[in-house]
């Protein structure tokens, strides 16, 4: 086992260089489904996520002319906030892969101050307005809860469209006793009117006879349908079915559903 650490440790470490690396379309989609924009789009990891989430997604999106990564940041131990990358605005689709050095937390409180602070830093430093966002599991629970928690400030990016991946919203075990999380989002739920238009697609699959992807039940992803219900959000759901939790990013058709919702034209254009 000794003989091989080092090429592990050296494959392991190439892999998340490599992920910091821009990485541009091979060629324009032929789809005809595409409109190709300026607005970025942030790609969250959940718990226990890295480079590996959504480095094949990344590169499966630019080798069919989808998409450009342009942008990494990363989130220290300390919670800095580090960007690789060169962003000129001038890319088409771009794409922002965060990355969580702390990605093993008892919750996801800590993931729920860092969102904020990337999209506060990215309208800062680099005059960004609208996002786009994709998050899987726990790291889309952190990103509606920034969302809703933050949404109004007028420092931070408004929001364009949201793609949520098996993300659990209520994670009570009691139907009738909804978890904390879950109530501050009714509390906050007013702050869903800054970002008038915004539009959240929320994907979740679920196994063969069982009403769950294999660990995010379907209840707890369907929760935040009764919560965005009245607003001037759009809001949609995509039920995958025979798609486990970790196939959410991962399977083919999962990622040509994301590429559609991303980047299709919206229905009012």
């Amino acid at each position: 086992m000794r003989r091989w650490l080092p090429v592990l440790l050296g494959g392991w470490f190439s892999y998340h260089w490599f992920s910091r690396r821009a990485i541009r379309p091979l060629h324009r989609s032929s789809r005809g489904l595409q409109v190709a924009s300026a607005v970025p789009t942030l790609f969250i990891p959940g718990w226990g996520g890295n480079a590996w989430t959504y480095n094949g997604m990344l590169r499966w999106f630019a080798r069919h002319g989808y998409a450009s990564k342009v942008l990494t940041v990363r989130v220290d131990y300390r919670g800095r906030l580090h960007f690789t990358g060169t962003w000129t605005g001038a890319a088409e689709n771009p794409t922002i892969q965060v990355l969580f050095d702390r990605n093993l937390t008892q919750g996801y409180q800590h993931q729920i101050r860092w969102i904020t602070q990337i999209l506060r830093a990215l309208r800062q430093h680099y005059g960004i307005t609208t996002y786009n966002a994709v998050a899987h599991s726990w790291g889309g629970s952190a990103m509606v809860q920034s969302l809703l928690r933050d949404g109004a400030d007028p420092q931070l990016l408004r929001l364009n469209r949201l793609v949520l991946l098996g993300t659990p919203v209520d994670e009570s075990g009691d139907l009738h006793v909804p978890d904390p999380a879950y109530r501050r989002l009714w509390r906050w739920r007013g702050n869903l009117w800054a970002n008038a238009g915004a539009e959240i697609h929320n994907v979740y699959g679920f196994l063969a006879g069982r009403k769950t992807d294999g660990e995010v039940p379907v209840r707890q992803a369907r929760a935040l349908r009764p919560v965005v219900a009245g607003s001037p959000l759009r809001y949609a759901e995509y039920p995958l079915a025979g798609l486990g939790h970790s196939r959410l990013h991962s399977a083919r058709i999962a990622r040509q559903l994301i590429a559609r919702l991303l980047w299709a034209p919206k229905q009012n254009d």
